[in-house]
């Protein structure tokens, strides 16, 4: 695990460098997003940006106490562990549908003193921790998962309900997140090709039916095809959206003059945070972000490779899955790539509970990481003692993805 990742002496460290580098451009994007919004309603410029500042702090800690000094990954994917975790996160997705407070039609947060939870985030996380702990014991017997046999679909049942009940907040776009997590790491475990094209069928015939029952996600779909046909009402946001990037040209506007947070595009400081990004760093700003989450992204995919648990690897390939896969995702909805599905981009939105889930993945992530690094150190004592070595091997090695 001790190798050297361009200027890093391994995947970890670029891991957390690249994290502190990202969480510093989301402090900047933030404060420059919302300080109108935030003195409008607050009368304080700086509200969000010292909330940002606060969660950013407490998740990071959580990520380095997770990834030095927390217990083992696999006390977290143990049996009880994951329990748990299941059902703790299924009783404050029933809890918002009780005690959860609507904002902009959507009933999604808990309010927590003056703090506010979003349990459809901690989700998204309990589901890669149950796929990485389901899954890995299966691949570890070399059982493939299935979509037909109880057992082997234990994980994408327990993430169906989820899914359901963040559907109904309603959420349709972070119901599908967490579908769409446990698929992937369906899909990575070794899921057939038969399955996957029926699951596929199945999905898209759901997601067609839900689209079609409910008039304002219909509606959704056809302002994303043409957002100029209704451009001051059902296509106003995306049509703003496409503006504020477009204005930004290949160096942006002056940092902190972005018209687009001047209240003509709405959640510019949340899910359409990198449009203003866009505006005023450029084309050039924009390409140096995707940098950032590639790399980011590479340096999971060496730990991944590199692991030689399957518990380790899965948990690894949940949490890119969830870190950069939802990054992507967000730069192509506001780019108008993808239906607008409030999906908030990781570290550069103000979210507070979507930054510490994130933070508290990587963390994970960290873990296994460490974990590899003793394994090592182990099998150093064993060479050195005269004992034979282990046969140094890796899930992805064992399945030709790399020699």
């Amino acid at each position: 695990m001790q190798r050297h990742f361009l200027i890093w002496e391994n995947p970890r460290d670029a891991v957390i460098w690249i994290t502190l580098f990202l969480l510093a451009v989301g402090c900047i994007n933030v404060f420059s997003a919302s300080f109108v919004e935030a003195t409008d309603m607050f009368g304080d410029g700086y509200f969000y940006l010292k909330r940002y500042i606060a969660f950013a702090v407490f998740g990071f800690c959580v990520m380095l106490w997770l990834g030095f000094k927390g217990p083992d990954y696999r006390v977290w994917l143990s049996k009880h562990s994951l329990n748990v975790i299941y059902f703790v996160v299924l009783l404050l997705l029933i809890a918002v549908e009780t005690m959860g407070v609507t904002t902009k039609g959507a009933q999604r947060w808990l309010y927590i003193g003056p703090f506010s939870l979003q349990p459809s985030e901690l989700a998204k996380l309990a589901v890669i921790m149950l796929c990485a702990g389901h899954l890995g014991r299966r691949m570890k017997k070399s059982l493939r998962p299935a979509l037909f046999d109880y057992p082997a679909n234990k994980a994408l049942i327990m993430a169906g309900i989820y899914g359901i009940l963040v559907l109904v907040q309603p959420d349709m776009g972070t119901a599908a997140i967490v579908v769409a997590l446990c698929v992937g790491m369906y899909i990575l475990a070794g899921l057939s090709l038969r399955m996957l094209l029926l699951l596929m069928a199945g999905a898209l015939a759901a997601v067609v039916a839900l689209i079609v029952v409910e008039p304002y996600r219909l509606q959704r779909v056809l302002v994303w095809f043409d957002p100029w046909s209704d451009p001051s009402n059902a296509g106003y946001q995306m049509v703003q959206s496409l503006i504020s990037i477009g204005s930004g040209g290949v160096l942006g506007t002056p940092w902190g003059q972005g018209s687009g947070k001047f209240f003509y595009l709405p959640e510019a400081h949340t899910d359409f945070a990198f449009a203003i990004f866009c505006q005023e760093w450029g084309f050039i700003g924009a390409l140096f972000l995707i940098f950032l989450f590639a790399l980011l992204g590479i340096a999971l995919f060496k730990m991944a490779a590199a692991c030689r648990d399957e518990e380790g690897f899965m948990l690894i390939a949940g949490v890119l899955l969830l870190v950069v896969g939802q990054a992507a995702a967000n730069m192509l909805m506001v780019c108008g790539c993808l239906p607008v599905i409030g999906v908030p981009l990781s570290f550069i939105s103000y979210g507070g509970t979507s930054m510490v889930v994130s933070l508290t993945a990587l963390g994970l992530a960290l873990s296994v990481y460490r974990a590899e690094v003793k394994r090592e150190k182990r099998e150093e004592m064993l060479r050195d003692a005269g004992m034979p070595p282990i046969a140094p091997t890796s899930y992805l090695r064992d399945r030709g993805w790399r020699k």
